[in-house]
């Protein structure tokens, strides 16, 4: 559970600059900048942020000028403008081989 759950505005902006240690300026919509840091699951998965990318922070509706970058949005997800859909690992692809059985490698019982 969250410790402010219900008291933060999710917003989406732009990274506008890439600041030293792991702070963003961050441009909203209506062209406000915010000083941002990255949330501690986006630092353990270490995600990627550099100029330019669309996120989603959450703010304090008490202080305004500092945010939390929660999400990355990826415009190669779906619905993105350069999505393209990638066939499951196991499936054929056109021009290869389907995947055979591997061979039963026990040892014959000699009698």
């Amino acid at each position: 559970m969250a410790k402010d759950e219900g008291k933060s505005v999710e917003l989406e902006g732009t990274i506008h600059t890439v600041l030293p240690g792991t702070m963003f300026r961050v441009e909203l919509e209506g062209g406000h900048l915010v000083l941002a840091h990255i949330s501690g699951k986006m630092r353990k998965r270490f995600i990627r942020l550099v100029a330019g990318d669309l996120v989603k922070i959450e703010m304090s509706p008490y202080d305004t000028e500092k945010a939390r970058i929660v999400y990355r949005i990826d415009p190669r997800r779906p619905g993105g403008p350069n999505f393209r859909a990638r066939t499951p690992r196991n499936m054929a692809r056109p021009g290869q081989p389907k995947k055979r059985p591997k061979p039963n490698n026990q040892k014959h019982k000699k009698r």
